[in-house]
């Protein structure tokens, strides 16, 4: 368990390449492996939900590969997860940007409302 402060600031750390507060908290070559994709051609086509059209996966993260596919304004690179009742981390190191958005809520509507935020976010860059 943790607080939301505490969450932004381990994501905003990520997108940080591994610095927070001027300080080295994990290497940025670390950062980048977790962040690149390691699906396999053939699994691919099975990585198919509609939220996540676009991406790839990393290790224990989406990540951006192609954002025409995904309709999105985002980096390629652009990554972070997702929980069952609608939690949504974002993590870009390009623009070093990182949001944390949180709701409780069964079904938790990610089809619809994360593609959005994430839109919505880039859009005021």
């Amino acid at each position: 368990m943790s607080t939301l402060n505490d969450y932004s600031r381990f994501a905003h750390m990520l997108a940080n390449g591994g610095t927070l507060d001027g300080e080295r908290i994990i290497g940025r070559k670390t950062v980048d492996l977790l962040a690149m994709n390691h699906l396999q051609p053939e699994q691919v086509p099975t990585f198919n939900w509609e939220h996540l059209k676009g991406y790839g996966y990393g290790l224990g993260v989406r990540t951006m590969v192609n954002p025409a596919l995904a309709g999105s304004n985002s980096s390629i690179g652009e990554f972070g997860w997702m929980g069952m009742a609608g939690t949504y981390v974002m993590i870009d190191p390009k623009e070093q940007l990182s949001a944390v958005y949180m709701h409780q809520l069964l079904p938790n509507f990610e089809t619809y409302t994360q593609p959005r935020l994430r839109n919505v976010i880039y859009g005021a860059l």
